[in-house]
């Protein structure tokens, strides 16, 4: 959990200064495109169930893809709910291609959003939130669906080029996604509890 720290210490930082007096911005949607961290090779497998050799990491990273709606409770502070599709966030095979596999997982997320503006345009935002997260498990040894809730923590920027269009920045971390510690422990296919972090870019829209 340290090396997270820096997210949720930004996150109290911004939630620190928020200022309760003013009208109220507008209500906001947005969509974002980028990748997500994939889990790691040592929370794949301790052996794929063939002979026990060891699975390995296929890729890094995949796609993130998020969808968003926020409303405001001041000028510095909003409640925002979300969807986060991740994609792969593993793909393993043994060498030799006997066994492979892959685990794809998606969110909805419900946050306080605390920002900091910088300037008329632009400005900074953190959240604090949880996730309703679920994912799929298939593999040659067999398949599985988990689900679940988990703390989702997240920092960014903004910058509005109009009244109603801006563009935002931001990475979001999914404490835990998974129900066991690897996709195959002893021989059974599970999801694998582990952190999964995202970095987007997009727009949105201030009605």
């Amino acid at each position: 959990m340290n090396k997270y720290l820096p997210l949720v210490s930004v996150a109290v930082v911004l939630f620190s200064g928020v200022a309760m007096a003013g009208s109220p911005k507008a209500p906001y949607v947005g969509v974002g495109y980028g990748i997500n961290t994939s889990i790691d090779d040592n929370d794949l497998s301790s052996d794929c169930g063939v002979g026990g050799v060891a699975c390995r990491e296929v890729c890094d990273t995949d796609r993130a893809v998020n969808a968003y709606a926020g409303y405001p409770l001041s000028p510095n502070l909003a409640v925002e709910a979300g969807y986060t599709d991740m994609d792969y966030t593993a793909r393993i095979e043994q060498d030799g291609g006997a066994v492979r596999g892959d685990q794809q997982s998606k969110a909805l997320t419900l946050s306080a959003v605390g920002r900091k503006p910088l300037s008329a345009n632009t400005g900074l935002f953190g959240k604090v939130g949880a996730a309703y997260w679920d994912s799929e498990v298939e593999t040659t040894a067999g398949n599985t669906d988990d689900s679940g809730f988990t703390p989702v923590v997240g920092v960014g920027a903004e910058y509005n080029f109009s009244e109603h269009m801006g563009v935002r920045a931001g990475i979001d971390h999914f404490v835990s996604m998974g129900e066991q510690s690897k996709i195959i422990e002893s021989g059974v296919v599970g999801t694998a509890d582990t952190g999964v972090t995202t970095a987007t870019v997009g727009l949105h829209y201030n009605f």
